[in-house]
């Protein structure tokens, strides 16, 4: 079985400093109580990527390193613009200066997509080490004094200069400022690059970035862009969470999928139709593997909480097994296949889609029309369906067709996600201020609408299963008691979770009469 590699969150300042800048005495620093001694070491790595080096086109880094107490494979992912994922698997995992371990890979397999990773340059760091402590932290930051040689290997091109990393430990982002703008006033200046390797790569890294990525401009067109843009780095984002098997990762890939998909759709006028249908149909594809996944995650989830707020003596049999069980063994299953999928070809081909589409100038007739204008007429008829659903369901629950009421609830659910994801990608739309509150309100109540349906559907998925595992359970011989008093407490939570409906109708019809949207 492959091991999941270990992960933390890094938060670093980098400082350009001359060779000569003495490095000052830190524990004159606000908040400071105490600095260590300086510790030296020097750790040898060896950068990973692609020939058209697209993992750092993306701000990643892969490398091996030696040398230090770090020593090992070491994937950063960009979280923030100070902030990053560092994922680290031992060097007893594999690989050399010349080979990356599968192990390691697989976290960029989203982003190489097949392509080989090989040495693209070799970083050579005397690095001298003061620890910082605080009255809260004894581990507050460490301040990483660096004299670094680096070759690119591509080129065949050495450079040195000298550095001062400032990374936080155990302490606080405010230690992290002060200490900041402490090295600031004693000669430090901002760091002109955002990683050793990419001022390693120099001029090669700045041609192979794309010049082309998403700007608003005030069009339609390219706002739609710069919205796509950060839903395909959230799928991507979610991609080694996936592999790793995180908790929540199958949701946050499936939700970024589902959102790309609904976006397209909403202002598919703006693109070119026939591609948006073709990636929209590969989005619905893997949304569909995920949702297997996650179904079965969900359900474990549910009633694994369920069967624990019942007494004792009301659980019978391998009702546990039965249905927390066979969830849980779905889910192994689903999520091995949902993994098998993320290695293929199928996948790749819609990341490629994804990226094309995001590097093609909008085509729709509509693109080059003001963004609010546009957005605003989307939002409007996006909100008239979910107002049509929802008079249908007080139609049906006026006949008392309960059944029909409740899957017409879930289209009311279903309406209202679209809304709030097309709303939310107008918040890239921040002219006029009056549009770009419109649609940060319609996306928060619209999520509100959903988010209480949700909690109804998830109840009445967890019913249909139940009875479905207690004739299962009744064909076997089985007890069956614990099946039906869970039944009759989802019931009660189906019907509890409506109460807060009215209120969140309410304020998504509110939200639309001040945005214009209804007849009043």
């Amino acid at each position: 079985m492959t091991r999941k590699p270990e992960a933390h969150t890094e938060i670093e300042v980098k400082f350009d400093v001359g060779m000569d800048t003495p490095v000052p005495d830190l524990a004159g620093a606000p908040s400071v109580t105490a600095a260590s001694a300086p510790e030296l070491t020097h750790p040898v790595s060896t950068y990973f990527d692609t020939a058209d080096l697209a993992l750092a086109r993306a701000r990643i880094t892969l490398r091996r390193r030696t040398g230090s107490a770090d020593a090992g494979w070491h994937v950063k992912l960009p979280v923030s613009s100070d902030e990053r994922l560092e994922v680290r698997s031992p060097l007893s995992a594999g690989g050399n200066t010349t080979r990356v371990p599968d192990e390691v890979a697989l976290v960029v397999r989203a982003h190489t997509r097949g392509r080989p990773l090989v040495p693209v340059a070799s970083i050579e760091t005397r690095r001298v080490i003061t620890t910082v402590s605080t009255a809260k932290a004894d581990r507050a930051t460490e301040l990483c004094d660096d004299t670094v040689t680096a070759r690119n290997l591509l080129d065949d091109i050495t450079v040195r200069w000298r550095e001062w990393e400032l990374e936080l430990v155990d302490g606080t982002r405010s230690t992290l400022r002060h200490l900041g703008t402490f090295l600031l006033d004693h000669g430090a200046k901002p760091g002109s690059s955002p990683s050793k390797l990419a001022r390693a790569l120099g001029s090669r890294l700045e041609a192979a970035r794309d010049s082309t990525s998403p700007q608003p401009d005030g069009t339609a067109g390219a706002a739609l862009r710069v919205a796509l843009a950060a839903d395909v780095s959230a799928l991507i984002a979610a991609d080694p969470r996936v592999r790793r098997d995180e908790d929540d990762s199958v949701h946050a890939m499936r939700v970024a999928t589902r959102r790309l998909r609904s976006v397209l759709r909403s202002y598919r006028t703006l693109l070119d139709r026939a591609e948006v249908d073709a990636v929209r149909g590969e989005l619905a594809w893997l949304a569909g593997i995920l949702g297997t996944a996650r179904d079965a995650e969900v359900l474990a989830a549910r009633y694994r909480d369920a069967l624990a707020a019942l007494p004792a003596d009301a659980v019978r049999g391998d009702v546990a097994d039965s249905l927390v069980g066979t969830q849980e063994r779905l889910f192994s299953l689903a999520h091995a296949e949902v993994v098998r999928e993320l290695d293929g070809e199928r996948y790749f081909a819609l990341l490629d889609a994804l990226e094309a589409l995001l590097a093609s100038s909008p085509s729709g007739k509509k693109a080059g029309k003001p963004a609010a204008r546009v957005f605003d007429r989307v939002l409007r008829a996006q909100y008239a369906r979910v107002d049509e659903a929802h008079r249908r369901t007080l139609a049906l629950r006026e006949r008392g067709a309960e059944d029909e009421h409740e899957d017409a609830m879930h289209d009311v659910r279903k309406l209202a996600k679209k809304l709030r994801y097309a709303a939310e990608a107008a918040g890239v739309v921040d002219s006029p201020k009056r549009f770009a509150r419109t649609a940060a309100r319609a996306a928060k109540s619209a999520k509100k609408v959903q988010s209480v349906l949700g909690d109804h559907q998830d109840s009445a998925v967890a019913r249909r299963t139940l009875l479905v595992e207690a004739d299962s359970a009744h064909a076997r011989g089985a007890d069956t008691f614990t099946h039906g008093v869970l039944y009759a407490a989802e019931t009660r939570a189906g019907a509890d979770a409506l109460e807060p409906f009215p209120s969140a109708w309410k304020t998504l019809r509110r939200t639309a009469d001040r945005a214009g949207w209804t007849d009043r």
